[in-house]
């Protein structure tokens, strides 16, 4: 399953080389001919951009004929209903894409699904899917995209949009985990960006009347809560910084379950904190208290 540890390794590995890592290399996948079979492209944006564009321009989001398109590509969306499809794992599906056949990825193929150098556009498991979808007019030097929730429930596929416009710097820099709490099932997306090095993760859950997915206001951010929630990177392991184990950034879905604390951190008002590769940062500490979690004093 291609979830978020995987997009922030390939992130790191990209900002530090230097830095060491304890998860095992992930072995390239093979492409196998039922998998071959079921596999078909993810829908396209299309839609006419304007003339002379400035794809950085936010009124790009809401032209009525871009708005329009997304319409369209929901509805094509909602018609990946093949049973073969969804059984097949995330990562063999991406291998199909890069491979273009069944079999195994080539040598050269293979050392750059390790370096992280493919752009994957689709994340998750057997029930649930985020499918990465390049917009061809906003932000395209930036890895642009739009960000889809398939949610497969009694063979039919519901789509939710979770991320509109959004853009990196970094590649791959999109991830997915999932939780339950009293019942509910919660999505999480992470993002990652490399100026300055950064994590924002979105929360959702699932609406168990319309199957959609709703934002999922977990955090206490000033008067209102809300359903994102940022940190700087360490750019490091929590014990390289004399932290403790569980003090990396937004550790907040641990093995399928809503984490009870995490931390975040932040640039420092003063020149006092953790040095972060030349970055003084603060650590914060997020406590869940039964309804959102709120930073502790």
């Amino acid at each position: 399953m291609m979830t978020r540890h995987v997009s922030l390794l390939l992130l790191l590995i990209f900002l530090s080389p230097v830095i060491s890592f304890a998860q095992k290399e992930k072995l390239a996948p093979v492409c196998r001919e039922a998998t071959f079979a079921a596999y078909k492209p993810l829908s396209k944006l299309e839609y006419d951009c304007p003339d002379n564009p400035n794809d950085s321009d936010d009124k790009i989001l809401k032209l009525p004929e871009r708005t329009r398109a997304i319409r369209r590509l929901v509805q094509s969306l909602e018609q990946f209903t093949s049973a073969a499809w969804w059984q097949a794992s995330v990562d063999e599906l991406n291998a199909c894409k890069i491979h273009g056949s069944a079999g195994a990825l080539t040598d050269e193929e293979k050392e750059e699904w390790r370096r992280g150098d493919y752009s994957f556009d689709l994340f998750g498991n057997n029930e649930m899917r985020l499918a990465l979808i390049a917009d061809p007019c906003y932000s395209t030097g930036y890895n642009g995209s739009n960000a889809f929730l398939l949610y497969r429930k009694g063979g039919r596929v519901y789509v939710s949009q979770l991320l509109n416009g959004y853009y990196s710097r970094v590649d791959n820099s999109v991830g997915i985990d999932f939780a339950r709490l009293n019942g509910r099932q919660i999505v999480e997306v992470e993002t990652a960006n490399s100026m300055p090095p950064s994590l924002i993760n979105y929360y959702f859950e699932i609406d168990p009347v319309t199957n959609k997915a709703l934002p999922k206001n977990f955090f206490r951010e000033g008067r209102k809560p809300t359903n994102q929630i940022y940190s700087d990177m360490l750019m490091g392991e929590p014990k390289d910084f004399g932290l403790p184990k569980n003090a990396g950034e937004l550790r907040i879905i641990v093995n399928g379950k809503m984490a009870q604390s995490f931390s975040a951190y932040e640039e420092s008002p003063n020149d006092r904190g953790i040095d972060a590769n030349g970055r003084k940062l603060r650590r914060i500490v997020y406590r869940w208290n039964g309804t959102v979690y709120a930073r502790a004093r």
